[in-house]
């Protein structure tokens, strides 16, 4: 994976590092204010032998009492010089519990012995530090001595008693909150990075285009302001829908497409919405279009624009109704609307039917475009069915939804019905993306971006925003004449 794909992850996980992070001050600063303050005296000892005579007997004192030292360590923090400490203090707690408060800790190289007790007191921290420093010279000098009497072999002497601590141990507020965000920093950044290698959804047109295999064609943003049922055609959508069309009317050179399918690979990625809109626009630029409701199975089309259930594709399939007393006339902005009409016990014979392919064809006659709107490409075979009788299809993906291998299929299918994919489509595209995808419009590109370009010369898709404001003067041109 390149350095730029583990950017782009950490870049849409930022709101986890900060939250991790934030979650990691907050545990820093919980630490210090319900952990109570610990303080710890120190009181250090000097280990002794006997001298010798000559300079070799002292030297090998020296080393004897170097020896000493670990050992009286290990006898500062024993059960017995602990009982001995709380029996000479008369204290509660019991000689394991000292034992815990006590360290002792040899000085490397030399005779000396640190021997330090910790309290949440810092006068009982003092008091039990040098109860057990006396008693360990105590019971070292017992230990030392032989059991016929005389002067003990060695022996410990307290050098500097240990004194009233100002200061607590351990971190301190700003040591633990600084802690508290590195942790929460490295973890957040470590959970923003897993959950982008586990995420497979479509993030970007880049790699829309990488996985399909096709062109992107344009982004749709989200538009969060519009009414789930009914038709609103967004200024906020305006533009993106205009980059869209300019690219569709030149695919294919001198033959653009007439009969467009619109499908995704699963249900929830905006292929209802992105019909009407598709077909509003063109409608805007002064060209004749039906849109088809071509999912026989839901009519979702009808319901959104809140027309009859009584007749549509399914019953002019079915021989029931004639197709020009089906469509409905000048539904939206100048839009004819064919709906799927009831429920049929056969939507995928229907759609299969010799029938379905002469209406397809006289409609190609009567109308500039026909949009189609077809169910999910993955759940049922009826979109593959039409895409096959269209002229090609956008296949939308949606942006954090549409996973990797859910397009990839999507345009399998449609290549094992030889279906023309004209591109792809991202839907619900985030703002960052549309700023990211404008970024170049400075160098002469439009909102598709370097997808558009790429297309340019694939296809021979437009991207140029002139030619944009060229179809729209046209637009404003043509609306005109039909005024």
């Amino acid at each position: 994976m390149e350095i730029r794909e583990y950017g782009r992850i950490l870049r849409a996980g930022w709101w986890i590092v900060a939250l991790v992070t934030v979650i990691g001050i907050a545990g820093g600063w919980a630490y210090t204010f319900f952990t109570a303050p610990q303080y710890q005296a120190c009181a250090r000892l000097f280990v002794t032998t006997e001298g010798g005579s000559s300079v070799g007997e002292a030297y090998q004192n020296n080393l004897f009492s170097q020896e000493r030292v670990s050992s009286y360590a290990g006898l500062a923090t024993s059960t017995q010089v602990a009982q001995r400490a709380v029996d000479q203090l008369q204290l509660s707690m019991s000689a394991e519990e000292l034992r815990s408060r006590v360290t002792a800790t040899p000085i490397e190289k030399t005779v000396l012995l640190d021997l330090c007790a910790t309290d949440a007191d810092p006068a009982v921290a003092q008091v039990l530090t040098n109860a057990v420093a006396g008693q360990l010279t105590q019971l070292v000098q017992e230990l030392e001595t032989s059991q016929r009497g005389g002067s003990p072999a060695a022996g410990a002497t307290i050098v500097d008693q240990g004194d009233v601590p100002s200061t607590p141990i351990g971190m301190g507020l700003y040591t633990a909150l600084g802690l508290g965000a590195a942790i929460g920093l490295v973890f957040g950044l470590a959970l923003a990075l897993l959950r982008g290698l586990m995420d497979r959804s479509i993030r970007d047109r880049p790699r829309a285009e990488e996985i399909s295999g096709r062109v992107v064609l344009g982004g749709l943003p989200v538009d969060a302001s519009r009414p789930k049922s009914a038709v609103a055609f967004m200024s906020k959508m305006g533009e993106p829908l205009r980059a869209l069309r300019t690219n569709i009317r030149f695919l294919g050179g001198g033959s653009p497409p007439r009969v467009i399918t619109v499908t995704s690979p699963a249900a929830g990625e905006g292929r209802t919405s992105t019909a009407i809109d598709l077909a509003s626009v063109l409608a805007e630029a002064g060209h004749k279009v039906l849109l088809v409701g071509g999912d026989l199975r839901d009519d979702a089309l009808g319901n959104r624009l809140g027309l009859s259930q009584g007749s549509g594709l399914s019953t002019v399939l079915s021989g029931e109704h004639r197709v020009e007393d089906a469509i409905q006339r000048d539904v939206f902005d100048g839009v004819s609307v064919l709906p799927s009409g009831p429920v049929p016990p056969n939507p995928s014979e229907l759609l299969g039917s010799d029938r379905a392919q002469v209406l397809l064809e006289s409609l190609r006659g009567d109308y500039r475009y026909v949009i189609v709107d077809t169910p999910p490409l993955l759940k049922v075979t009826d979109g593959a069915i039409l895409t096959a009788l269209a002229d090609g299809t956008l296949v939308l993906a949606r942006t954090g939804r549409t996973t990797r291998d859910a397009l990839r299929r999507a345009v399998k299918v449609l290549d094992g019905v030889n279906g023309t994919v004209l591109g792809v489509v991202t839907t619900f595209e985030p703002a960052r993306h549309r700023l990211r995808a404008g970024s170049g419009r400075s160098a002469g590109n439009s909102e598709t971006g370097s997808s558009a370009s790429h297309s340019a010369s694939k296809f021979g898709v437009s991207s140029g925003s002139d030619q944009v404001k060229s179809e729209d003067s046209t637009s404003a041109s043509s609306s005109a004449s039909r005024g």
